[in-house]
C-alpha cells in the first residue's frame, strides 16, 4: 500500500473538521436550544404562578378585614346606612346636652376613593350651643366606635352671647357583603362618655378664652414678706410622676402652652417655654406624627421635649410625666439636630 501523500491528509482532516464544526454549531443547537427554552417558560410560568398564588392570599385576608369591617358600619346598604348614621348623630347631639332643634343635619355622598369599592356617606352638621357642650359634641364623635372621620370642623363666636357656632362633616363607609360575611365573633363596641378619663384631654378647649381679643398677662403681684419658718408639721411623700399628665400641647398667637393634669388636686396647670417641668426646662413642643415609645404601631401627634444636662427628653401628648423617654439623634427635630 502506497503511502499517503500530505495533499490527501490535509484534506481528510479539514473535512473533519469542518463535519465537527458543523454538528457543534448547527446540529447541536438545534436539537439544545429549544429545550433550554421551554426550560426558561417552564421556570417563567412557576414564577408568575407563585406571585399570582401570592396576591390570591393577600386579596384573600383584605377580604375579611373588609368583611370584619362592615359590622363596624352602620348598615350594609347605602340607603340603610345613610338614615341610621343621622339617628346616630342626633342621638350625640343629646348625649351632648344640646337641643336637637339648633342643628341641622344635611346627608351628602362624598366622592368615593375606588370606583367599585366601599361607598362613602356623610352628614353637613351646623348648629350652636355652649363651648363645653360642643366639646362633649367633639369628643363623642371623634371616639366613635363606627367606622367614621370627622372633617372641617370650625368653631365662630355669636354675636351677643356665650355660646358659639360648629359646623363640621360627619363621613362612614358603607362596606356591604359584597366581599363575604363575616364569620368570626367581635367584641362589643365601646362607646364613649363624657365622664371617661380621656374627656379631660380636651379641656384645654374650654379653658382658653379662644374668642376673646389677647390681653396681655399682668405682671405677677409682689411677694408677702418672709414669715419666720417655722416646724412643718410631718407631710406624706409628694405625689409621683405617674400622678402628672399631659393634656394639651396648644399654640396661641405664637406662644406655646403645656397643659399639666394633677390627679391628685382634680387640676390642670399651664406651663410656657422655659419653665422646669420633670427635672428639665421645657424648649419646645414637637407636632411632627412619631410612633408612641414601646407602641410602634400607634402615632403620636404632638409631645413638650425637655433639655436635661446634655440630652433631651420628651412627654408625648396624653402620657404622664413618668412615661419620658430620651430622643435620639434621628428623632430630635431639624432645629434641634
Amino acid at each position: 500500500m502506497g503511502k499517503p501523500d500530505l495533499k490527501s491528509v490535509l484534506l481528510v482532516v479539514i473535512g473533519l473538521l469542518a463535519a465537527v464544526i458543523f454538528v457543534t454549531k448547527a446540529i447541536v443547537p438545534w436539537m439544545v436550544d429549544p429545550i433550554k427554552k421551554w426550560e426558561r417558560q417552564t421556570a417563567k410560568s412557576k414564577n408568575d404562578i407563585n406571585k399570582l398564588q401570592k396576591t390570591q392570599k393577600v386579596a384573600d385576608q383584605y377580604r375579611k378585614r373588609l368583611a370584619k369591617l362592615n359590622t363596624q358600619g352602620f348598615a350594609s346598604t347605602q340607603a340603610e346606612a345613610s338614615a341610621a348614621m343621622g339617628e346616630h348623630i342626633t342621638g350625640l347631639i343629646r348625649q351632648s346636652g344640646l337641643s336637637e332643634t339648633a342643628f341641622s343635619r344635611r346627608p351628602f355622598e362624598p366622592r368615593a376613593i375606588v370606583r367599585r369599592g366601599p361607598k362613602p356617606i356623610g352628614y353637613t352638621v351646623n348648629g350652636q350651643g355652649s363651648l363645653k357642650k360642643i366639646t362633649d359634641l367633639i369628643y363623642l364623635l371623634q371616639n366613635d366606635p363606627h367606622i367614621h372621620r370627622v372633617e372641617n370642623i370650625s368653631l365662630s363666636p355669636l354675636s351677643g352671647g356665650t355660646d358659639v357656632r360648629v359646623n363640621f362633616q360627619f363621613l362612614s363607609l358603607v362596606i356591604g357583603t359584597g366581599y363575604g360575611k363575616f364569620t368570626g365573633t367581635n367584641a362589643p363596641p365601646v362607646f364613649p362618655t363624657l365622664n371617661n378619663e380621656d374627656r379631660v384631654l380636651y379641656a384645654g378647649i374650654t379653658k382658653r378664652a379662644l374668642f376673646l381679643p389677647y390681653q396681655k398677662q399682668p405682671p405677677p403681684p409682689p411677694p408677702p414678706p418672709a414669715k419666720p419658718k417655722a416646724n412643718p408639721p410631718s407631710k406624706p411623700p409628694p405625689p409621683g410622676p405617674e400622678t402628672y399628665k399631659v393634656v394639651s400641647l396648644t399654640q396661641w398667637q405664637g406662644e406655646q402652652e403645656v397643659m399639666i393634669y394633677d390627679a391628685n388636686k382634680n387640676k390642670t396647670k399651664s406651663y410656657k417655654l422655659g419653665d422646669d417641668l420633670a427635672g428639665g426646662k421645657i424648649i419646645m413642643i414637637d407636632y411632627r406624627q412619631m410612633p408612641y415609645p414601646n407602641k410602634s404601631s400607634l402615632l403620636s401627634h404632638s409631645r413638650v421635649i425637655l433639655a436635661i444636662e446634655n440630652d433631651f427628653w420628651a412627654i408625648e401628648r396624653g402620657n404622664t410625666l413618668a412615661d419620658i423617654h430620651k430622643l435620639s439623634a434621628e428623632q430630635l427635630p431639624e432645629r434641634l439636630a
